[in-house]
């Protein structure tokens, strides 16, 4: 899986993006096979004036899926990711099983040799 965080309008540490990079990793471990490629946007869109301004966009290309985009603000950056993360994880699967779940289901015939026939 290929993970890219971009921020903008923000000074993020060092330490918030690998903190970042782990929770992604560790929330989405388990369907990594799906995921191809996953952005992480992260944007202060009022400034320095404070308030639920946070902005943090999750973007998910998957093989066989569409996109998901799921997108949230709050009024610390950790907590807008940590909420977009688990409701991309939630869509994510949903589509993952919504898929399985229409896959034609795929039928086994024994073959009978000419010797066995009735």
């Amino acid at each position: 899986m290929e993970l890219t965080i971009t921020d903008l309008n923000l000074e993020l540490s060092s330490q918030n993006v690998s903190r970042i990079k782990q929770k992604a990793r560790r929330m989405f471990g388990s369907v990594c096979d799906s995921v191809q490629v996953m952005k992480i946007i992260l944007d202060d869109i009022n400034g320095p004036k404070g308030g639920k301004d946070k902005h943090c966009r999750v973007i998910i290309h998957t093989k066989g899926i569409p996109d998901i985009v799921v997108t949230d603000n709050q009024t610390s950056v950790m907590s807008a990711v940590n909420l977009a993360l688990t409701r991309a994880r939630t869509a994510l699967l949903r589509k993952v099983k919504r898929k399985q779940k229409n896959q034609p289901k795929v039928k086994h015939h024994q073959l009978v040799s000419d010797s066995e026939a009735p």
